[in-house]
Parts: C-alpha cells; structure tokens; sequence
C-alpha cells in the first residue's frame, strides 16, 4: 500500500510539473458581452505564423466560451517566414479600433515546437494580453506553458494552454 501511495504521489507531482499557468487580473472582470477583437500574437517562437495559429484558436474558444462578438484580424503577410509581425499588429490594431471593437486581445508565442529528443514531445509557451481599445489599459493578462506527450500535436499542447488561460480569466457572464 505504501508503494501504490508514493508511485500515485510522483506521478501526480510529475504530471503537474507538465504545465505552468499564471495570471493577473489589472481592474474589472471581462465582460462577455463586449466586442472583442483578436490581433495576431506576437511571435517569439522558431516556428512561422504560430502567432497566426493561436489567435486563430482563441477566437474560437472566446466563442465557445460566450463572447457575444468576435473578430479575427489577420491582415495579409508578404512573407510568412519573417518572424517580426510587429506592423501587422498595429494594423490589425486600427482596424479593430476603426471596427468599434471593445477589447482588443493580443500577446506572445514563447514556444510553438515540439522539442527533440525519442518522443519530440510538444511545447508550447503564450501570453494573453485583454486591453480596453479606448484607453490601452490592461484588463488581464496571463501567461502560460505546456509541453504534452509524443504522440500529442503541438496544437492540441496550444489549445490546451489557451483553455487554461482562459479559465484563470475572470468573467461577466453573458445575459442571453
């Protein structure tokens, strides 16, 4: 009994130290009901457009979640392989502005590979950042980290980062 108690313990400390989460709430909960409009992330991965990959997962998830309403602005990329999206976030920024958005969601991908080695299990690092379009202030912000099993795809390690994010997120639940 003793030996299924201390293997149960490790496993459960091992399979906790698979994932970190961390977030921050700046003033008042996100309302549900406001528009949100989500940007590309920033990408400080080595892979090209995981910033393009995650904000397209989150806007699908703020929806499944409840958003009332929610816009993906993916301006056009001359060149997917440059990794310095910097000029397509401020564009996408001003249309969202111009669009009557309320919320406009950005951050970072930290890490969107899956890392060497038998398995190439995936990893996957993002920051969330939830600002008021009218003034740029923070409403909330978290951060995230997550690498999965080898037979995990590093999308599914990403959609399960933005979840968890996304649940640390406080809320004001919809009316509807």
């Amino acid at each position: 009994m003793l030996i299924r108690s201390i293997t149960l313990g490790l496993t459960l400390a091992f399979l906790a130290g698979c994932s970190v989460m961390q977030s921050q709430q700046q003033s008042e909960p996100v309302d549900l009901d406001s528009r949100f409009a989500v940007i590309p992330l920033g990408n400080l991965s080595q892979t090209p457009q995981a910033g393009d990959q995650a904000a397209s997962i989150l806007s699908a998830l703020l929806r499944a979640r409840g958003a009332a309403e929610v816009e993906l602005y993916l301006p056009a990329d001359d060149n997917p392989l440059i990794y310095d999206n910097h000029g397509r976030q401020q564009e996408a920024t001003e249309a969202a502005k111009e669009s009557g958005a309320d919320i406009i969601v950005s951050g970072t991908v930290d890490e969107w590979r899956y890392k060497s080695g038998l398995d190439g299990e995936p990893a996957v690092g993002i920051t969330l950042v939830f600002r008021n379009a009218d003034d740029n202030s923070v409403i909330w912000s978290g951060t995230g980290a997550r690498t999965g099993w080898g037979r995990e795809g590093v999308t599914v390690a990403g959609h399960k980062v933005l979840e968890e994010l996304l649940d640390e997120m406080p809320v004001i639940e919809t009316a509807r």
